[in-house]
Order: C-alpha cells, then structure tokens, then sequence
C-alpha cells in the first residue's frame, strides 16, 4: 500500500515537472504536435495540434497559473469543437500548498451549469522534510476553500 502511495506521488511529481518544464515543440510518436507558451520562464499554456499529413488541427489546450513562489495553482483543459470551431472546457486541476502537504482537486466541466462542477474529487500528497510526496490518501468531499472555484 504504501509502495502504490508513494508511487502515485512520484508519479504526479514527474509528470507535472514534465509538462510544466519542457518548452520545445515536440513531435510526439501519435502524430500530435505541441506548442508551448512561456513567460518569465513558466509554460502559461499549452496548445496540441492532431497532425494528418501537412495539416495540424486544434485538438487540446491547456492554461497554468502560477501562485508568488512559481508553483503551479491551476491547470485547466479544454477540448477543440469543431462544429463550434470553439474551445469547450473539459477539467480544471487546483494545487493548494500547505506546510506538510499538497491538496489536489480535480473537476470536470459542467455543461448544464456552464461551470467547473461542485463534486471534484481530491487527492491529499504529504510531503517528507526535503518536500517529497511520500504518502497520498483520496478524500470524497471537497474543501471549503475550493467553493470559491
């Protein structure tokens, strides 16, 4: 159990230093192609083209935001309509930081509301004393704070 704790907490860790460091465009083996936006040396959004043959097509974006100390606080994901040729919300990621842990929530968009919805689910990471996720734990009700989204 605490092996699997650990490894989704790597996992996450990873994967979010990933896609928040990496600012080249890159070709990727699925024939998608990502553009990356970056100011003061932070990915601001991220935008994935489908490519078929010499054409690219809108297919995912995503926005981050960033609290004082350049941690990531959101990262939100819309899908490409091409009937509406449009950007449709699709989820949103909140990252709140506290002194021994990160709180992760995760909301799916709300069509019928127009808005993120009211139910996210939210994973808890503690951290060690070098601020390494070693433990995660899945909490079934949001937090107050995270109302205000």
């Amino acid at each position: 159990m605490k092996t699997t704790n650990l490894f989704r907490a790597l996992a996450l860790a990873a994967l979010t230093l990933v896609s928040t460091f990496n600012v080249e465009v890159i070709a990727q083996d699925t024939n998608f192609i990502t553009n990356e936006e970056v100011e003061n040396n932070l990915v601001v959004a991220k935008t994935i083209y489908k490519q078929d043959g010499n054409y690219l097509y809108n297919h995912m974006r995503y926005e981050f935001a960033y609290d004082d100390a350049n941690r990531l606080v959101s990262k939100t994901a819309a899908k490409w309509d091409g009937a509406v040729d449009e950007w449709v919300p699709y989820f949103q990621m909140t990252y709140r930081y506290e002194a021994d842990e990160i709180i992760m929530s995760y909301a799916r968009w709300d069509e019928g509301r127009q808005t993120f919805s009211k139910d996210p689910k939210q994973t808890v990471y503690e951290l060690n004393e070098e601020n390494i996720p070693v433990a995660c734990r899945e909490e079934s009700e949001a937090p107050v704070w995270l109302a205000q989204y």
